[in-house]
């Protein structure tokens, strides 16, 4: 196994139903980090079925905002054309629209201000981007994702630099309802709890990145209304 750079994502949601003990009206912050380090070799993730789900997920369409200012040179039209890529690569897997593009704004994503925002920001070395979703029981209301500007970003993979689109479908996914996986054998799937510099792959979803999405807003095969009920599963529904 090759041993890379430690980096991280995170993923933070302010909920309330998952503590039946604290207040509805005094939301908790919870916390999954995602991280990049030993790399399998081979590609399985066309046979890979693993994934799991948060306990929360939107029951609607997202109607999400781009900020595309950056200080790496990339275009406004770059920007949006690669993020809006992202959700597509979700979108297209399953007949529920789940992501529309509502777009530019100059909004930092980070608050919860009525728009569903992604955006570069200032955050922490060694973290690469946070995703913040906001919830009301099982069903996600809001949510950000902000990038850092820290690191040095690009639109084709290049060395030393992190790809955005690879980063942004993955973020999506929790969008999506689905959580980090951290197991070795799951390295070739977008959902994977690790990343690092020029690293690409997670811009195509794989076979259990797709029946996670189609276990939350269904297949083509089996058309249904999104699960109103928080769940986990390694590869079945249980309710």
């Amino acid at each position: 196994m090759l041993n890379v750079a430690l980096l991280m994502l995170t993923l933070l949601f302010s909920v309330t139903a998952l503590l039946p003990s604290v207040s509805s009206a005094q939301p908790v912050i919870c916390e999954e980090t995602l991280v990049a380090y030993a790399v399998p070799k081979a590609d399985d993730s066309s046979s890979n079925a693993h994934y799991g789900l948060l306990p929360c997920h939107w029951n609607s369409t997202i109607d999400y905002y781009i900020n595309p200012n950056n200080w790496y040179g990339i275009s406004t039209a770059g920007v949006v054309n690669t993020i809006t890529s992202s959700a597509n690569t979700w979108d297209k897997e399953t007949p529920f629209q789940v992501f529309s593009y509502s777009g530019t704004t100059s909004r930092i994503a980070g608050s919860r201000d009525g728009r569903n925002v992604i955006s570069w920001g200032y955050l922490r070395i060694g973290i690469l981007a946070i995703t913040r979703l906001w919830t009301s029981g099982s069903g996600v209301v809001g949510a950000d994702c902000r990038l850092n500007t820290y690191y040095s970003w690009s639109l084709s993979g290049e060395p030393g630099k992190m790809d955005l689109q690879s980063v942004m479908t993955h973020e999506f996914g929790h969008w999506c309802g689905l959580k980090d996986l951290y197991g070795d054998a799951d390295y070739w799937l977008t959902m994977y709890g690790y990343s690092t510099y020029g690293l690409t792959y997670q811009r195509t979803s794989g076979l259990g990145d797709i029946k996670g999405l189609q276990a939350v807003y269904g297949s083509y095969a089996r058309i249904f209304h999104p699960h109103p009920y928080p769940f986990y599963s390694d590869g079945t529904i249980t309710e």
